[in-house]
């Protein structure tokens, strides 16, 4: 056992205030035995030294108990300390002073692990602080680009037309897109594999793109060709877009269109039941250059509704993991009034969602797009 212990050190003091209390009382005894029996000499020896033992001894246990008490208080003083620096650590005061050690036992020791938490929390805090700082500024830069990429988007709808764009994060890859000229619409909803910040970039290239190719009135294999060149020509990371792009006339309800892998929009005809479009098989654009798309075409009756939609509509999820689907998307559909303008059925649908998912976090960008003619 180290003889410099703390304990050692408690213990040989009070060992030695014990012998020096013991040995003074011993001489104490002497001393007073002594004066009695030549002042007392008719007193029996036996008794002046028994009165003189319990009188020396109550005398020396009261000095030895005040002594050890003193000097225990002295010793441990340092424990006090430290634990009023402790509370006020608690507190969150973790610059609290603490007590000044000169001995080399275990209440240095003590001492050296107190500093070593307050310097570890301090430099902890400092890092907390610091990410903390780091993560506001990101938050912020992407509240930023989030604001930029929604106010990129289209919100002057026609009387025929409503669209709706809910990113899963602060910035998606969604992307809705129309252009009115004159009795034709053209319009366009598409989805970015991914989500986040690279999803937003391709999708800006894409409807930078759709303006485009809407002014050059090309058949619309033609626009998805080159929609899909620019995409895979720029694209670094593997990234493709599912695309559904049409062309309809207002007046006679003509309507051609190209799907790059999206999915089918639902048609509504005046009165009917809601049906899925048949689309061909074409690739997703981005994945590679030169690919040939099919475009087709279809005559719409007035009144007719188109409403297209992104994955994040049929396969949002709820608690038990169950995906919204397209039995429900056409059945939510078909629950709309005939006369409902566009604002209307997206909202409806949107709320539809909503309420299957129960507050299970979106986990996919949501965009719904609903026109009548």
């Amino acid at each position: 056992m180290n003889n410099k212990s703390f304990s050692n050190r408690l213990s040989w003091r009070i060992i030695g205030i014990a012998a020096v209390v013991f040995f003074v009382s011993f001489i104490a005894i002497g001393l007073i035995s002594q004066y009695a029996l030549t002042h007392a000499a008719d007193v029996p020896v036996t008794l002046v030294l028994g009165s003189n033992l319990v009188i020396v001894g109550l005398v020396a246990l009261a000095v030895l108990y005040f002594l050890c008490r003193k000097e225990i208080r002295r010793m441990t003083r340092p424990i006090t300390e430290l634990s009023v620096s402790a509370l006020n650590m608690g507190k969150g005061n973790f610059k609290a002073q603490l007590p000044e050690i000169t001995s080399k036992d275990e209440m240095l020791r003590l001492r050296n692990s107190f500093v070593y938490m307050q310097n570890s929390i301090s430099d902890y805090i400092g890092e907390l602080k610091t990410t903390r700082s780091d993560n506001e500024r990101m938050e912020s830069e992407l509240n930023v680009a989030r604001t930029i990429q929604m106010g990129m988007l289209n919100t002057h709808f026609p009387p025929q037309l409503h669209a709706l764009l809910m990113p899963a994060k602060e910035v998606g890859g969604d992307l809705y897109d129309f252009i009115c000229k004159g009795d034709v619409l053209h319009f366009a909803v598409g989805d970015v594999s991914g989500k986040g910040v690279p999803a937003s970039l391709v999708m800006s290239i894409t409807r930078a793109m759709l303006h485009f190719v809407a002014t050059l009135d090309l058949p619309l294999n033609e626009s998805m060709s080159r929609i899909n060149n620019s995409i895979a020509d720029s694209n670094s990371s593997d990234m493709f877009v599912t695309l559904f792009i049409g062309r309809v006339n207002l007046k006679t309800g003509r309507m051609d269109y190209c799907n790059a892998g999206h999915n089918p929009p639902v048609i509504v005809p005046s009165g009917g039941k809601p049906f899925f479009l048949p689309v061909k098989s074409n690739l997703a654009a981005g994945l590679m250059e030169d690919i040939i798309y099919e475009d087709e075409q279809i005559d719409l009756e007035p009144g007719t509704r188109i409403v297209a939609y992104t994955d994040g509509v049929t396969e949002a999820e709820n608690d038990r993991l169950e995906l919204y689907g397209e039995e429900r998307l056409i059945g939510s559909i078909g629950q709309l009034e005939a006369d409902a303008d566009e604002k209307a059925v997206v909202d409806h649908l949107y709320r539809s969602v909503k309420s299957f998912t129960a507050g299970h976090p979106q986990s996919d960008d949501i965009t719904i797009m609903s026109l009548s003619l």
